[in-house]
């Protein structure tokens, strides 16, 4: 096995060997992989490993690998199962079967929906997909979910989350929920978005959608730092450091604690990896008058009395 290859181009492999493997692969699905495979040479490297492995553990068919085979569901899945087994991260891609998709503080997760599509679900989210002849529905209970529709698929996909719900056919776009705020994110193709049942938004590539009780709105702002979360980061521009501290204890079971406002109302900016809470915290101390108080699993701000006095 290859160890020299990130988890994730590890992921990325899996995913394309379960998706190409599937009986209802398409021709865009082919050339969509031939241009992942020449994104980067370690992007064949890993697909050759899992692909290996995949074979060795009893899934293969009569030939190699190759984009044209067409194996039934149940084989792909028992084949997947397989692989999963090796100790190979295929675990983190997993053909959808229940209805109801969540993870926990600090866990993202791939998954294939049974019509095909791929959704990629940020740290503490849950949902539930329901589908049928005519009917694609998800419901966002809260979180993040980045979805990538299959195409050539005639039934309408759509997702509630609180009083707003996206209806899409062949397009990729981000959603989240936080209560009964809702912000969505077009990245490829086009869809709508009704808010509270009354107005009908279209939304085209780089448009965003923010729903919130007191009104919606429709605007292009930059996608990196809305997208950044998909790679294991946040971006802050001026936020206040509750709502920073906010975003990052999403992603850890150490949780980063503020008692003073005045403490809570400092603004941040940076690039920041996710996951660390400490380590972020003593980022904050080098560059605010905060100090820390470290306990096995919370680290709370408090005020600096020595710098805000000199300042």
């Amino acid at each position: 096995m290859v160890t020299n290859i990130s988890q994730e181009i590890r992921a990325e492999a899996a995913a394309w060997l379960a998706r190409l493997r599937a009986d209802d692969k398409s021709h865009a699905d082919e050339t969509a992989f031939r241009v992942w495979l020449a994104k980067d040479t370690r992007h064949a490297t890993a697909f050759e490993s899992v692909t290996e492995i995949w074979e060795a553990t009893g899934a293969a068919w009569d030939e190699p690998i190759t984009i044209s085979r067409r194996p039934h569901r149940r084989a792909l899945l028992a084949a997947a199962g397989s692989l999963a087994a090796c100790g190979v991260i295929f675990a983190v891609w997993q053909q959808a079967a229940a209805g109801t998709y969540e993870t926990g503080v600090g866990e993202q997760k791939h998954v294939v929906l049974p019509d095909g599509t791929q959704a990629f679900l940020d740290a503490d989210t849950k949902l539930r997909a329901h589908f049928d002849n005519t009917t694609r529905a998800v419901a966002l209970a809260r979180g993040r979910c980045n979805f990538h529709l299959k195409e050539n698929d005639a039934r309408p996909f759509v997702v509630d989350a609180a009083a707003d719900q996206v209806i899409a056919r062949q397009c990729t776009f981000d959603i989240r929920r936080d209560g009964d705020a809702v912000c969505v994110i077009l990245t490829q193709g086009a869809a709508e978005v009704s808010a509270d049942g009354k107005t009908m938004h279209h939304l085209l590539a780089g448009d965003r959608f923010v729903g919130r009780t007191q009104g919606s709105r429709i605007d292009r702002p930059k996608l990196a730092p809305l997208l950044a979360w998909q790679t294991g980061q946040v971006v802050f521009d001026n936020e206040t450091l509750a709502e920073a501290i906010r975003e990052m204890n999403r992603y850890s079971v150490v949780k980063i604690a503020i008692a003073d406002t005045n403490v809570a109302k400092l603004r941040i900016s940076g690039v920041y990896r996710v996951g660390d809470n400490v380590a972020f915290a003593h980022s904050i101390a080098s560059l605010l008058p905060v100090i820390l108080e470290i306990e096995k699993d919370k680290v709370r701000l408090e005020p600096n009395p020595a710098q805000i006095k000199g300042a």
